[in-house]
């Protein structure tokens, strides 16, 4: 085996909005900025941000070049610079990052990543170096249909330049305080932009190798087994757009993206003697990683697509049309888990089985719109209308593994034996048709309002239970039993409404209230089941989230901030329990908090910014008391802190702190909740708080410029949300301690 060295819903713009969003200028907090104008991929319409009743930011190409190094995510950047995201869970996947208690709606040049089934990898699915700008809309909202109960992160990849041909090439390091060729990590990226009268287009080619991780004491941290983490993976990358434009009314745009990370490692987790973090509850593992791991198949993450959009500005009579079509597959691996497999026909009721997880996701949609401008009594009334249309395909695997010979090698040794089906074949088709309406009533005051209506259907096959498939195996002449499939069948009707006064040039009040849903992920859902499971509309069904804001905004040449208060509810909720399994409780959830920024420029060379994000969520138990929300639902409190200073030769050096908050509500109350088959108690954490920093410096140098950064400054020993909230989850295994202090170099030159 090789090993590899090294807020809330934009109501206003709510379903007319679709595609990508651009930006220009003015800022937010935290190297983000929030949009003077927001632009719409060539699609449905733009909107100043003084016109949008939420809270959106923008992560513009210079603030993202700042934050890289080698190894760190798309999810370690975000989880530093938006308020309203949970912190980044270190690992591969983006479980647990919710903003304002809910899910979020990740795409890639408009491309929905998130869709019916989701394996919580899309911040793993496009690297740092392939994206031109990031924009973030917090809060619930209908903009893009199922998925966006929370927010949308819309990440935009490479887009041309003003020169007719571009080029640009990056190279980086990263490495622990220990440093050897285990732990090196390093990445090169070349990317080249053309511009033409007609054609233009852009391209760019990643690859990258992460090493091992290092706690604060300098020792190798043990791999997760529960979502995976990112050591000793190898990582390639290919993005490429292509726009034609043949006539000033028209254009046509074609976009490919792959994406390959794959893990290959020779370490193993320390399940400590005779398996004992897997038997004795009371038992702590080291969380170090052991030498000797054997698993041919190990982790791994593949995302490839393509997209192709249609846009005409005089159709119908003047009205502007863009049609968008797309095609993505993803497939996953997870890293293979002991559970207990119960069945009355096995001996004793129940046997340990080592079990790998394997997904296949294939994703087809189309989305158009129109787009038309009235003058009203000398007013502008704008209307988009339109249809979308999605279908999606998930299926899942697990490879079973030899239990005895992992008995034997104390977990390191895998030996794969069969193939079961994990979860029942589904198909899920949404079709959503939505009208908007955006009227100025004044020169201070404006109006929105729309209507989204969403037709869900999902298509479940037959299928084998792996519980059933492996007593039939295990057990001489028994008759295994089918899980029936179904069809399902539900429709949902959004609203939004929103107001936006301008008290002045600089400053706007806004309020709104708009409506989300998502999803239960169906097969995975249906992955745990009995046979004996019914599915019905019942069962399966969606979750709409009612969300109210009011806020404040100013944006001036020196001080930029905002707050925003807000607050959702919704009377169902999707729950991952201690099993492993995932059921929706018929339960009501509320969540609320505030979101505040404040930037400060006081001088041309000087920048000061802060950030805070306080949410709180709570659900009804059986006995209708409400009960604390878990860290994965709502984060804790999260801070965030930076001070920059540019120096006369353009030289920089930034300092930016993290603080998370500790709180041990929902660990209180999860022994005091009332439990029933249809709301259970949901595993919770005591969470520690702790508070992590960042020196990041630039120098011009031979045309480009050169970086180097420390991350984790003072060598904090603590663990993250993530890993605090999994041992409750998960099991102490995945109680995974953070990286220590971190060292970064990096070049980059644009000629």
């Amino acid at each position: 085996m090789r090993h590899t060295a090294a807020t809330l819903p934009l109501a206003m713009l709510a379903l007319a909005i679709s595609g990508q969003l651009a930006a220009q200028n003015t800022s937010a907090t935290a190297g983000t900025r929030q949009l003077d104008a927001v632009s719409v991929t060539a699609v449905r319409g733009a909107r100043s941000v003084a016109e949008i009743a939420g809270t959106v930011y923008a992560i513009e190409r210079e603030q993202i070049a700042q934050q890289i190094t080698a190894g760190r995510s798309t999810a370690d950047i975000l989880g530093q610079l938006v308020p309203s995201l949970a912190p980044a869970s270190g690992t591969t996947s983006n479980y647990g990052m919710t903003m304002r208690g809910r899910s979020v709606q990740v795409m890639i040049d408009g491309v929905p990543l998130t869709g019916a089934r989701d394996g919580s990898r899309q911040l793993n699915s496009i690297s740092p170096t392939m994206i031109e700008r990031i924009e973030v809309i917090s809060g619930a909202t209908a903009l893009y249909g199922a998925g966006a109960s929370g927010g949308i992160i819309n990440i935009i990849t490479l887009q041309p330049g003003e020169q007719p041909v571009q080029l640009a090439s990056q190279f980086g390091l990263r490495s622990p305080s220990h440093l050897s060729s285990d732990t090196l990590a390093w990445n090169a990226a070349q990317t080249m932009t053309v511009r033409g009268d007609q054609f233009s287009g852009a391209f760019g080619f990643a690859y990258g190798r992460q090493g091992a991780s290092l706690d604060a004491h300098g020792r190798r941290i043990g791999p997760e087994i529960a979502q995976t983490d990112r050591q000793d993976t190898e990582t390639h990358e290919l993005n490429a757009r292509f726009d034609w434009t043949p006539t000033d009314s028209q254009q046509l745009s074609v976009g490919v993206r792959w994406f390959d990370d794959q893990q290959d490692s020779d370490h193993g987790p320390d399940y400590g003697p005779r398996l004992a973090a897997l038997f004795n509850p009371a038992f702590t593992p080291s969380h170090q990683a052991l030498p000797g791991l054997q698993l041919e198949a190990q982790p791994r993450t593949r995302h490839q697509g393509v997209n192709a959009q249609y846009r005409n500005r005089d159709v119908l009579g003047g009205q502007e049309l863009s049609v968008e079509a797309y095609y993505r597959n993803e497939q996953g691996r997870w890293f293979p888990s002991v559970s207990t497999l119960v069945h009355p026909a096995l001996r004793g009721g129940f046997a340990y089985v080592a079990m790998q997880s394997n997904t296949d996701i294939d994703v087809w949609g189309l989305r158009t719109a129109l787009h038309k401008g009235f003058d009203v009594a000398g007013r502008s009334l704008q209307l988009s209308y339109g249809v979308d249309h999605e279908r999606e395909q998930d299926s899942q695997r697990g490879q079973m593994y030899d239990i005895n010979r992992f008995i034997a090698s104390n977990g390191l040794d895998y030996q794969p034996t069969a193939q079961y089906a994990m979860g029942s074949d589904v198909r899920v088709d949404t079709t959503g048709l939505f009208l908007q309406a955006d009227h100025s009533l004044s020169e201070r005051f404006s109006v929105q309002a729309g209507v989204r209506h969403q037709i869900l259907r999902n298509r479940v096959e037959d299928s084998l239970p792996y519980t059933e498939a492996i007593t039939a195996d295990a057990v001489a002449g028994y008759q295994p039993h089918l899980l029936r499939g179904g069809r399902v069948r539900h429709s949902q009707t959004l609203f939004n409404a929103g107001v936006v006064y301008r008290l002045d040039a600089s400053q706007q009040l806004f309020a709104n209230v708009s409506q989300g849903f998502s999803l239960p992920d169906t097969q995975r859902m249906l992955r745990d089941v009995p046979a004996s499971f019914v599915i019905d509309s019942r069962n399966v069904g969606p979750i709409k989230v009612d969300s109210y804001e009011l806020g404040w905004r100013r944006s001036d040449a020196s001080l930029q901030s905002a707050v925003t208060a807000f607050y959702n509810r919704s009377d169902k909720t999707v729950q991952f329990n201690r099993d492993y399994s995932v059921s929706v409780a018929d339960t009501d959830e509320r969540v609320w908090g505030v979101e505040a920024n404040l930037r400060y420029t006081p001088t041309a060379q000087l920048e000061l910014g802060a950030s805070l994000a306080s949410t709180r969520g709570q659900y009804r138990d059986a006995a209708g008391r409400w009960r604390e929300l878990n860290a994965f639902r709502v984060s804790p409190l999260k801070a965030g802190v930076h001070g920059q200073w540019r120096f006369a030769n353009d030289s920089l050096l930034r300092l930016q702190g993290q603080v998370v908050g500790g709180t041990d509500r929902a660990w209180r109350d999860a022994p005091l909740a009332a439990i029933s088959p249809s709301i259970r108690a949901t595993p919770a954490a005591k969470i520690h708080g702790y508070a992590v920093f960042d020196l990041i410096g630039e120098v011009p140098l031979a045309g480009g410029r050169f970086s180097a950064g420390i991350y984790n400054l003072a060598d904090r020993d603590y663990r993250t949300v993530y890993g605090q909230q999994a041992e409750a989850t998960y099991g102490k295994m995945s109680s995974l301690p953070a990286a220590g202090r971190t060292f970064s170099i990096g070049y980059r030159v644009e000629y």
